[in-house]
């Protein structure tokens, strides 16, 4: 299958006006299960993207010293801190999971992942919080690997999730080597899209977004936006549009679009060698203004 090329007209329509009369009700309830005690930086960044991306209300639960230490940098969100181990990854205990089941119910998206390390009890947590959530949930970084063992999960339950992994997470999810990811990348989407239920975002050179029966290939996006960081960015902004309602293929597909957009005018002004993740979440908003110009 040829991957069809997005496009800029239709990124547009894809994110609805906001109407005169609008209140932050209107634009969802994002839930981001995120962060340990050594991993504030993916917490922050995909928080920072959450709001920067138009969700109406973000909540983040994290290890008990996060909230101190980035409240500051994130001060429209709202921070539930939770139980960890010795080592500070969250605790799949009775006490977490009674303060997530509330946040559960009323939430219209889940981020889960980045920056939540990988343990026998993150694995657990990742485990129930699939198993709980009735509204999409977006997968990144160690909630995807948290999650190989339950990907079967998707297929009995058919619920909503969205993939965002790069080649080496890809390559845990599958069995294949890095390589062969890397030289199969369409074969490799289309073929994990029509055995899961889910939506995929193969992250990478003109990343891919896989549904079923449907392929497209991001054109924008850089070298530049090759390190840390920039992973959690993405999967904050995909997860706002979730929570706005936006259904999990225009979500994903706008996501990375954009973010690959806010990417290019960060290289523009800063080059690429030296411009970082947080450079994407500064530069967005311009992506975002001419969008609401154009629409």
């Amino acid at each position: 299958m040829m991957p069809h090329q997005l496009n800029w007209q239709e990124i547009c329509q894809m994110i609805p006006k906001r109407k005169a009369d609008a209140q932050k009700g209107d634009f969802g309830r994002l839930l981001c299960i995120t962060g340990s005690r050594n991993m504030p930086g993916a917490c922050l960044l995909s928080t920072q993207a959450a709001l920067r991306g138009g969700a109406g209300l973000v909540t983040v639960a994290t290890a008990p010293e996060n909230p101190m230490r980035l409240a500051a940098a994130a001060p429209e969100a709202m921070w539930l801190p939770l139980e960890t181990d010795e080592a500070g990854f969250l605790r799949s205990s009775d006490q977490n999971r009674k303060t997530l089941e509330k946040q559960l119910s009323r939430a219209n998206a889940v981020l889960l992942g980045c920056g939540l390390g990988v343990t026998e009890e993150t694995r657990r947590l990742v485990h129930w919080v699939l198993e709980q959530a009735v509204c999409p949930v977006v997968l990144d970084a160690d909630g995807l690997n948290c999650a190989v063992s339950c990907i079967e999960l998707s297929r009995r339950t058919g619920k909503d999730w969205i993939l965002t992994p790069h080649p080496g997470e890809m390559a845990r999810l599958t069995g294949h080597s890095i390589p062969q990811i890397q030289e199969n990348r369409v074969e490799t989407a289309t073929q994990f899209a029509a055995a899961y239920p889910v939506t995929l975002a193969l992250k990478g050179a003109g990343t891919l977004v896989a549904q079923r029966s449907r392929l497209a290939q991001n054109p924008t996006g850089n070298p530049g936006m090759s390190r840390g960081g920039s992973g959690d960015v993405l999967a904050g902004l995909i997860a706002a549009f979730a929570a706005q309602g936006i259904p999990s293929w225009e979500a994903a597909c706008a996501g990375v679009y954009l973010h690959g957009l806010a990417g290019d005018a960060a290289a523009a002004a800063l080059s690429q060698q030296a411009m970082l993740p947080r450079d994407l979440l500064a530069y967005l908003p311009q992506v975002l203004v001419k969008l609401e110009q154009e629409r």
